[in-house]
């Protein structure tokens, strides 16, 4: 079927149990260096990638022409439970994403741009668990449970100092977002369809845009407080949406219909808006302490999910509904995400650094509409990293993780039910590794 609208929404969700980059699903931070201080974002000279992905402000330290370049790999382990299934394990290798930004002052001004390609969520999730006996004890056995969401950030940003204390900043990306799901797909509130169930296979690619704005203050040359905001982003991707309702078709004695179809799928993706607020202090012996607040507003961004499917193929199937599409909508009632960091850096010599952090968010996924599909319940972090400087050059090497953590459902809301009395546990590991040359 065609998830439409903010079917992504869901998508977002499922991916999230799977791959889910240490800083949290949702990246502000995208640095070896901040990921080292548990996600918490700090100006630097080489720091293009995390000016452009948490705040352009940041832009005016850069200081010369500046190329930024990041590999990120992740890792996922977890388990799922429920009537039919006992610890079915998470089936996901390591995943490795490259992404970079240049940097430069404009001549002798005040204002300073910086262009890339980085990360605004990559997730991906890979289960292989039985079908739980749904409507009629529909089952499709053994079934893959995948889903996959992409989206990168092609952003120009642009920062000025208006005094050596106070520094602004502004940018503007547009975000292309790739989605791809495989399950079981149940009904949740279409009249005709609600609790039934069926194969389905979707793939949507699409591009929207947002903006983000911030500001550096440093009233002394050991303290630094800076606050940043990220616009919220909808896409409206299209794509195809396949699929095969036999079983169901088959477990209410309509066996002889026709079950594959085809769907024109259109998808929109809202991905939420945010706020960060950070300071630094840095003290004599080359210590340097860090904190920041987040806040991800997932409520309006996934409070439901829409599911529109449109020109269906299958005669069969289009008769028995009296049309040749589809709505449906399925509850989310997200809650919004706060996260607390903390990071620390000890400047050993002039060449080398070590950092480590912490950080602990809520987890923003209820349990009445959670699965191992939406399994984004990480709530605690932990991190370290070293950085080392050569001339021009500078590398950063970071390791993340997330311990495992654990949901236990109840009564769930979703149809048709094969939550209930169910457990999901997922935890994450990461590694980043940046280097940076200034020109």
């Amino acid at each position: 079927m065609k998830p439409s609208y903010r079917f992504v929404k869901c998508l977002v969700a499922l991916g999230m149990a799977a791959i889910v980059h240490a800083q949290g699903f949702y990246w502000n931070t995208a640095s070896a260096r901040s990921m080292a201080l548990g996600g918490v974002y700090l100006p630097s000279q080489g720091g293009v990638i995390d000016s452009l992905s948490a705040n352009p402000a940041g832009l005016t330290f850069v200081g010369a022409r500046t190329l930024d370049l990041n590999l990120t790999s992740v890792f996922a382990h977890g388990s799922f439970s429920n009537s039919v299934n006992t610890n079915a394990p998470l089936k996901d290798a390591p995943g490795v994403i490259p992404y970079g930004a240049f940097g430069t002052p404009i001549a002798h001004s005040r204002f300073s741009i910086g262009v890339g390609v980085v990360p605004e969520l990559v997730s991906v999730s890979n289960w292989n668990y039985v079908d739980a006996a749904g409507v009629a004890g529909a089952s499709y056995g053994v079934q893959k449970q995948k889903s996959a969401i992409l989206a990168a950030r092609a952003v120009a940003g642009v920062g000025f100092a208006i005094n050596k204390k106070l520094s602004v900043g502004v940018s503007a990306g547009a975000v292309y977002n790739s989605n791809t799901l495989e399950t079981p797909y149940v009904f949740q509130s279409n009249p005709a369809l609600a609790g039934l169930k069926t194969l389905l296979d979707l793939h949507t690619t699409g591009v929207g845009w947002n903006t983000s704005a911030g500001l550096i203050a440093s009233p002394t040359d050991r303290l630094q407080f800076n606050v940043a905001w990220k616009s919220s982003t909808t896409i409206d991707s299209t794509g195809d949406a396949n699929g095969n309702i036999g079983v169901q078709l088959a477990a209410l004695g309509l066996g002889a219909a026709r079950p594959d179809f085809h769907y024109d799928a259109g998808v929109q993706t809202v991905m939420p808006q945010s706020v960060l607020a950070g300071m630094s202090w840095r003290v004599d012996g080359g210590w340097l302490f860090a904190v920041q607040a987040d806040w991800v507003n997932w409520k309006n961004a996934f409070a439901s999910l829409p599911v529109s499917l449109t020109n269906g193929n299958n005669a069969d199937i289009n008769g028995l509904l009296g049309s040749s599409a589809i709505f449906d909508r399925v509850p989310l009632n997200w809650k919004d995400q706060y996260s607390f960091r903390g990071g620390v850096e000890r400047r050993l010599t002039e060449a080398i650094s070590v950092r480590g952090g912490y950080a602990h968010a809520n987890n923003p996924v209820p349990a009445s509409t959670l699965s191992p599909l939406t399994g984004a319940i990480m709530t605690n972090q932990l991190s370290a990293g070293i950085g080392y400087r050569a001339g021009r050059w500078r590398f950063d090497l970071a390791y993340g993780i997330d311990p495992t953590a654990q949901e236990n459902v109840g009564k769930t809301a979703l149809l048709s039910g094969e939550y209930s009395n169910s457990k999901v546990r997922i935890g994450t590991q990461s590694t980043s590794l940046n280097t940076s040359f200034r020109f």
